[in-house]
């Protein structure tokens, strides 16, 4: 049964890591006597609720095996009065259900929604309700699903499961509409900065001149996600510098790539330590916010990230044009 759910995307949370000091606040200040949950599992989360002093607690679940009233939370969810949800909704896109043989299943969800992934839909209808406390896919935060409704967003880097390495964030909505500037976004227990400001900081390249990634004949390497060693993090370099078998390079690598840039070879190491510097002042500034999260942490504890390639791509147009190149651009 539990190999099947986690087929499905569902995960039981088995540790409180996720009820941080300012999550824990924000269901006090809710001032909800019930905890509910839509889809309870095995209960994980709502015991926690009542160890934080909920008297009255309300699951669901579609598994008629568990000891609850039994209800397709996807389709619809209850209001229920002076409640707050608090949950670990179900994580599956659309492509992995339909990589591993089930798209048949969840087809009917998909085809309700525009959305790709499960919890995204389960979050909306989880606004049936005033107020909720989700763990869901930290993926969430580069999504473009709307945010108005929440109250902060809190990045989790230690793993509150044990049969997944997901990286993961705890949403907590009020269901009032706000702009971005009010809500707070969290590393952990810190406080970073509103959403806003992360939004304001994101790079979108111009593709105003020829870049082309996983070329065979790229002059620059790009090494797209950290290693667990701190000292190995994401960065740019000469190709002949990387430690990768360069013709496993497919059209569809993501992790490690070749880039092709129009720039005479006096400026590429220029255009690399540049970029790398621009790379490094983003990152500092963003707190690693805005790049993909990638499964395990760092061996200092740090979520390792992953650099997509259209911020990659505006990083070095950006390096391009402080390396004062002089060629003749050459538009795509």
């Amino acid at each position: 049964m539990i190999g099947k759910k986690q087929q499905l995307g569902q995960f039981f949370t088995k540790k409180t890591l996720w009820l941080l000091p300012q999550v824990l606040d924000f269901i006090k200040n809710t001032g909800a006597k019930v905890a509910f949950d839509p889809f309870a599992g095995n209960g994980d989360m709502l015991n926690a609720a009542k160890e934080i002093g909920f008297k009255e607690i309300k699951g669901y679940d579609i598994d008629p095996h568990l000891n609850w009233e039994r209800n397709d939370s996807l389709a619809m969810i209850p209001k229920i009065n002076n409640a707050i949800i608090i949950t670990n909704p179900p994580y599956l896109t659309n492509y992995s259900a339909k990589r591993k043989g089930i798209g048949e299943e969840v087809e009917k969800y998909f085809s309700s929604c525009f959305y790709d992934d499960l919890y995204q839909l389960a979050l909306e209808k989880c606004f049936s309700n005033d107020f909720g406390v989700l763990i869901i896919p930290e993926t969430f935060i580069n999504s473009s699903f709307p945010k108005n409704r929440l109250v902060s967003i809190s990045i989790l880097e230690d793993n509150p499961f044990e049969d997944t390495e997901t990286p993961v964030c705890v949403i907590c909505f009020d269901n009032k509409n706000k702009n971005y500037k009010d809500i707070k976004v969290y590393k952990n227990e810190k406080f970073l900065e509103n959403l806003e400001y992360f939004e304001q900081l994101r790079k979108k390249p111009q593709r105003n001149f020829y870049i082309k990634f996983n070329s065979p004949k790229g002059q620059i390497a790009l090494r797209a996600v950290d290693t667990t060693n701190p000292e190995k993090p994401i960065s740019f370099m000469r190709r002949d510098m990387i430690d990768y078998d360069l013709s496993n390079i497919k059209e569809s690598s993501r992790l490690i790539t070749l880039i092709e840039i129009c720039a005479d070879e006096e400026s590429i190491d220029e255009i690399i330590d540049r970029g790398n510097d621009l790379l490094l002042d983003f990152r500092v500034k963003t707190s690693d916010v805005l790049l993909s999260p990638f499964k395990g942490n760092k061996k200092n504890g740090e979520r390792r990230r992953r650099l997509d390639y259209a911020t990659a791509r505006a990083i070095l147009e950006d390096a391009y044009c402080f390396a004062g190149n002089k060629l003749t651009l050459k538009f795509i």
